[in-house]
């Protein structure tokens, strides 16, 4: 059975959750668990790439990253094609600022963990039971500081997010120019301009469902204020187009 492994609070799992989920291809999903399933991850990893969830499992061998897991999807699935070719440019260029700005949201998060004893308890797998739950939840910083380290995340999260993510997401603004959609129709290039916008207020429950510690460290108040408007896109998006 085709098989995506991923972390289901991060955005670039959402990414190839949604593209999978909009064409339709049936798959099973498997939580990655940090440092524990590091060594399922590597072993898993083809040579020569760097190991990293999301991956897709499926007759081809193993699939890394969204964006080659969202062109695996168009090639298995059906539905409205969301690389057609006039977009090619557009969806490469979102999928790089994408990726820059996801990297700062997620050492904004991983900061957040730290702080977070809630965040921390709802973290952990689900076979540990509720009465452990307290005790073990520091142990979940071990797992965050793995994170951080094997990713390089950005130490100065404040300035990441000036220089990289309000740019990016002042551009996402001007291109949508109060348009629905980035190109002629929906395409990868949305998903990645809603999966930006995931560490200023995550979507609905019913898209992504986190407990209430996760959602605090998944939110940034003075930018989801500052952009509001592109959290109202992202909401109608959702509405139209994140199939379950």
């Amino acid at each position: 059975m085709r098989t995506l492994y991923g972390l289901r609070y991060s955005s670039w799992t959402e990414k190839a959750l949604w593209a999978l989920d909009h064409h339709r291809v049936s798959f099973r999903y498997r939580e990655h668990m940090p440092l524990i399933g590091e060594a399922l991850l590597r072993w898993r990893t083809p040579k020569g790439v760097h190991p990293s969830v999301p991956m897709l499992l499926d007759e081809d061998g193993a699939i890394t990253g969204s964006f080659n897991i969202a062109k695996r999807a168009e090639a298995l699935g059906s539905g409205a094609p969301l690389f057609p070719p006039e977009a090619a440019e557009l969806n490469a260029r979102w999928e790089e600022t994408g990726d820059r700005v996801l990297k700062v949201a997620r050492a904004h998060v991983l900061v957040g963990m730290l702080q977070n004893p809630r965040a921390q308890r709802e973290s952990l797998p689900g076979f540990v039971p509720g009465f452990l739950r307290g005790m073990m939840a520091p142990s979940t910083k071990l797992g965050v500081r793995f994170i951080a380290r094997k990713h390089q995340a950005a130490s100065d999260v404040d300035a990441a997010i000036q220089e990289t993510v309000v740019p990016a997401l002042e551009r996402l603004r001007a291109e949508l120019g109060g348009r629905p959609y980035l190109a002629a129709g929906f395409a990868y290039a949305d998903i990645n301009g809603a999966a930006m916008l995931q560490f200023l207020r995550p979507p609905d429950d019913r898209y992504l469902p986190v407990g209430p510690g996760t959602r605090e460290v998944w939110s940034h108040a003075a930018l989801a204020e500052r952009f509001a408007d592109l959290l109202e896109w992202r909401d109608g998006l959702y509405a139209k187009h994140r199939l379950r």
